[in-house]
C-alpha cells in the first residue's frame, strides 16, 4: 500500500511512488560453554546423475551438530575431470554447471563441516556422474486436425508434446501451406492462436511444430491440418479495431497528467461482444489481438452493439484471467458499450474507441471508461514479459479493485488475489501509472511464482529497510522497468490544483559514499534503490558504472523461480545474488562488481550475507550486523539489539534475525523478551523455507514463548519489541535488548 509522504527534495521525488511494505536486520552475539564438544556429522546428500549443461546443486543440509548448531560448510572436488568452480565452496548447498564431456565421468566432492565451538566432522563424499549423451530428443505433437468458419479466432495445441528425459523449453511453430498467410499470436508457446481468415472455399492451412527441450535438443516437425470453411449462408464478419485513450505524462520527469492530449491504444486481449441492439444478449463473443483486432460473426442483416468488457483471459497453456472491476465481490468487470448501433451487412471495418471521460482540466465529464483499459493493457504486457522467460506459463486469475476503495494502493493474496489502485481523481488515480499498475503486479508475480518473504509497511526513497521489504519493493520497481521497457518510474498526484509526479529512474546507481547522497539515497543492502539498481543493471544492455552485466530477464526468472523460492534464508539480496551468481558463473566477476559498488559484500556471498560488514548510517553495528545470529537448542540465550534509529515498524534495526538447526525431529520452546520496561511487547515468529512454523504474538507482555513440534532442518526466527517492530507502536520507541532462549 502506498503511503504518501510529500515535500521530499530529491529530483521532484516525492515517496509518493514508494508503496508500503516491509522492515527488519540482524544483530547480536551468543556464547558458547559447557561440557566437552561433540564433533558434528557431515552429510554430503545423495549421488547424482545429470548431463552436461544444467546446474548441479549439492545438498549438505542434512549435516548436523547434536549439541550446538552448523557454523559452516567447506566443499571440496576429490576427483573427476574436468575440475569445476563452486558457485561457494562455504555454503550448505554450492551450485556448479555440469561440464561438457566426452565419456560419461564422476566428480566426487568432499565435505567437512565445523559447528559454533570449532569442533569439525569426519568428511562425507558424494559423486556425480556427468552423462554427455543421456539427452534424448523430444518428440512434437502439433495435436488433433480442426475444421472452423472464416473469422474464428482457431487455438493449435501442442501440449501432448513431450521429453523423456528431460521437458520441453520451447516451441516454434511455422505455417506451412494455405492461402493466405496468417498471422499466429504466441507462436513460440504451446497453444498458439490465429483468425481463420476470409475464404471462398473450404481451404487447408498446415502448421509445423518443432519443439526443444531443456538440454537443446529439438524434434522432428509434428504437422496439423486446419481446414476453413467460408462463412455459414447467412452470416458475415463483423471486423475493427478496440483502442483505449491513454492520458499521457508531460514531457519534464516531474510533470503529472495531460488530460488535454489522450492518446489511442489498441485494447490488447480483451473481451468483444455483438449484442443485439438495445439489448444485452451477446450474438457473438472474440478477443481482441495484439493490435487490438476483433472479428465476429452474426447474422447477415441484425442491427448490433459493440461491447467491450474490461477483462483478459486465456485458457490452456498458457493461460490467465484478469479483470478490473469496483470491489472483489462477485464477476462484474468495468465493460464500454457503444453508443448507438449499425447493421452487421455494412460491410465497412467497424472500429471502437473508448474514451477517458475525464475533461482536458482532469475532471470527470462521464464514465471513466478507458481507464480500466489501460490498466489491463499495462498487466497484458506484463503477461507478455514472464512469457519471453517461461512460454507456458499458468497465471492464477487475479482481480484488479479500482473504483471506490480508499485503502491504497497494493497487492494482496487474502481473501482472493487482488491489486488495489487508487481512483481519486482530482487527489490520486493510478489507471494511467504504468510503472506503479506494473510494480503492484510484480508483487503478484513473485508471490505466485518465486516466494516474497516481505513483511511490508511504508517506505520511501533513502529509507533503510528491512533487508526482506528492501528486495520485494526493489523488486517491484525493477520488473516494473523491465516490463514497460522504461526505467523513469513516474506517479502522478494532484498537489492542490496542480497535476504533478512524483518520480526516480531506476538507472541511477545509488552512490557508495553516504556523504552528500540526497536524501540519504547511498548504497545498502537495505535499501530498496540499490536492489533496483542492481536488478535493472542485471538484465539491461547499457553499460554504465561498474556495470558490464546484460544478462537479460531470462537469468532473474531463473533463480526467483529455483533458489529465490526455496533458499532457507530470508528472501533478500544476498539469497539472491548467492544464486545468480551460481547460475552465471561466467559472469560472477561482473556481477561482483556491480554488487560492491552498492556497499554489499559480494565476495564469497551466501543466502545469509554472513560476511557482510557494511553498517549504514545512522545505524550502529550492534542493531545491525550480523544479519543472522547463531543459536543452538540447549545453548547459551542469544542477545540482540534493537533500534529505532532508521525509524520503526519495517526499517532495518526493528527486527532481527536467529537461525537454528534441529539435528532430529523434538519439541522445541522458544522464550523471548525485551529490556524494554516501557509496556514492552515481546513477539516472535519462526519461519522454515519460508513457511510460518509458529507466530508468538500475544497482546502485550515482556516475555513471549512458543512450544511447538520440528522435525530435523534448519530453522529462523524473526524476533522483535513491538515498541520498534509493530505497525502501531506499542510503548515507547527506542534501543533495547531482546534475549532469546531455544530449548
Amino acid at each position: 500500500m502506498r503511503k504518501y509522504t510529500l515535500g521530499l527534495t530529491l529530483a521532484g521525488i516525492a515517496a509518493l511512488l514508494l508503496t508500503a511494505c516491509g522492515g527488519g536486520g540482524g544483530s547480536s552475539s551468543s556464547s558458547s560453554g559447557g561440557s566437552a564438544n561433540t564433533a558434528p556429522v557431515a552429510n554430503a546428500g545423495s549421488n547424482q546423475t545429470v548431463i552436461s549443461g544444467v546446474t548441479v546443486t549439492l545438498n549438505g543440509s542434512a549435516s548436523s551438530d547434536s549439541d550446538g548448531a552448523i557454523a559452516s560448510y567447506t566443499w571440496t572436488q576429490t576427483a573427476g575431470t574436468p575440475t569445476v568452480a563452486l558457485s561457494s565452496g562455504t555454503t550448505s548447498q554450492p551450485t556448479f554447471p555440469a561440464p561438457t564431456v566426452a565419456t560419461t565421468t564422476t566428480l566426487t566432492f568432499s565435505l567437512v563441516v565445523t559447528d559454533n565451538r570449532g569442533a569439525t566432522s569426519p568428511a562425507a563424499t558424494v559423486n556425480v556422474t556427468v552423462n554427455s549423451s543421456l539427452n534424448v530428443a523430444p518428440t512434437a505433437n502439433a495435436g488433433s486436425n480442426q475444421t472452423a468458419t472464416s473469422g474464428i479466432t482457431v487455438t493449435l495445441n501442442g501440449s501432448a508434446s513431450n521429453d523423456p528425459d528431460g521437458s520441453i523449453a520451447s516451441y516454434a511453430w511455422t505455417q506451412t501451406a494455405g492461402t493466405p498467410a496468417v498471422t499466429l499470436t504466441a507462436g513460440t508457446t504451446a497453444q498458439p492462436t490465429f483468425v481463420a481468415p476470409t475464404v471462398a472455399t473450404a481451404t487447408t492451412f498446415t502448421f509445423s511444430l518443432v519443439v526443444t527441450d531443456n538440454g537443446g535438443a529439438t524434434s522432428s516437425a509434428s504437422a496439423v491440418n486446419v481446414i476453413v470453411n467460408p462463412p455459414v449462408a447467412g452470416n458475415v464478419n463483423v471486423t475493427g479495431q478496440v483502442k483505449f485513450a491513454r492520458v499521457p505524462f508531460g514531457s519534464s520527469p516531474s510533470s503529472g497528467l495531460i488530460y488535454s492530449t489522450p492518446v489511442q491504444r489498441p485494447s490488447r486481449g480483451v473481451m468483444v461482444e455483438a449484442l443485439a441492439a438495445g439489448t444485452t444478449t451477446a450474438l457473438a463473443t472474440a478477443t481482441t489481438d495484439d493490435a487490438g483486432n476483433y472479428t465476429l460473426t452474426v447474422a447477415n442483416n441484425t442491427s448490433i452493439t459493440i461491447r467491450v468488457t474490461a477483462r483478459i483471459q486465456r485458457t490452456g497453456s498458457p493461460q490467465w484471467d484478469v479483470r478490473v472491476q469496483n470491489g472483489v465481490a462477485g464477476t462484474n468487470p468495468y465493460s464500454y458499450t457503444e453508443p448507438g448501433s449499425f447493421n452487421s451487412s455494412a460491410g465497412t471495418a467497424h472500429n471502437v474507441a473508448i474514451p477517458t471521460g475525464i475533461s482536458a482540466a482532469g475532471v470527470a465529464i462521464g464514465a471513466r471508461a478507458s481507464g480500466p483499459f489501460a490498466i489491463l493493457d499495462t498487466i497484458y504486457q506484463g503477461i507478455q514479459t514472464v512469457l519471453g522467460a517461461a512460454p507456458d506459463t499458468v497465471f492464477p486469475a487475479l482481480i484488479v479493485d479500482w473504483g471506490s476503495q480508499t485503502e491504497g494502493t497494493f497487492f494482496t493474496a487474502g481473501g482472493g488475489q487482488h491489486i488495489a489502485l487508487l481512483a481519486k481523481l482530482g487527489e490520486d488515480t493510478d489507471e494511467f501509472d504504468q510503472h506503479v499498475v506494473a510494480h503492484e503486479f510484480g508483487h503478484f508475480i513473485e508471490h505466485n511464482f518465486s516466494r516474497a518473504d516481505n513483511i511490508g509497511g511504508a517506505h520511501g526513497l533513502g529509507d533503510k529497510l528491512d533487508p526482506r521489504v528492501a528486495f520485494g519493493e526493489g523488486f517491484g520497481y525493477a520488473f516494473a522497468a523491465i516490463v514497460l521497457n522504461d526505467p523513469l518510474a513516474r506517479d502522478s498526484y494532484f498537489d492542490g490544483t496542480n497535476q504533478v509526479s512524483a518520480w526516480f529512474n531506476v538507472e541511477d546507481n545509488p552512490p557508495s559514499n553516504p556523504s552528500g547522497a540526497q536524501n540519504d539515497n547511498f548504497g545498502c543492502w537495505c535499501s530498496e534503490s540499490s536492489v533496483w539498481s542492481i536488478l535493472w543493471d542485471i538484465q539491461d544492455n547499457v553499460a554504465d558504472a561498474n556495470d558490464t552485466v546484460a544478462l537479460g530477464f531470462q537469468p532473474i526468472w531463473d533463480v526467483l523461480i529455483s533458489e529465490q523460492k526455496a533458499t532457507p534464508a530470508f528472501t533478500t539480496i544476498f539469497s539472491f545474488v548467492t544464486a545468480l551468481k551460481a547460475q552465471n558463473p561466467a559472469r560472477s566477476a561482473a556481477i561482483d562488481t556491480l554488487v560492491l559498488a552498492q556497499n554489499i559484500n559480494s565476495n564469497n556471498i551466501d543466502a545469509y550475507g554472513t560476511n557482510e560488514a557494511h553498517v549504514p548510517l545512522p545505524l550502529l553495528a550492534a542493531p545491525t550486523l550480523p544479519i543472522y545470529t547463531v543459536a543452538t537448542i540447549g545453548g547459551p540465550a542469544a542477545t540482540l539489539s534493537t533500534s529505532d534509529d532508521a525509524g520503526r515498524d519495517n526499517k532495518l534495526g526493528d527486527r532481527r534475525y536467529i537461525r537454528f538447526n534441529v539435528p532430529t525431529a523434538r519439541s522445541v520452546t522458544i522464550t523471548a523478551s525485551s529490556s524494554n520496561t516501557s509496556n514492552p511487547d515481546t513477539d516472535f515468529k519462526v519461519f522454515r523455507n519460508g513457511s510460518l512454523v509458529v507466530a508468538a504474538t500475544n497482546p502485550p507482555a515482556p516475555n513471549e514463548s512458543a512450544t511447538f513440534q520440528a522435525s530435523a532442518g534448519d530453522y529462523l526466527v524473526d524476533v522483535y519489541d513491538c515498541a520498534n517492530g509493530c505497525d502501531t507502536a506499542e510503548g515507547a520507541p527506542g534501543d533495547y535488548i531482546l534475549t532469546v532462549t531455544i530449548n
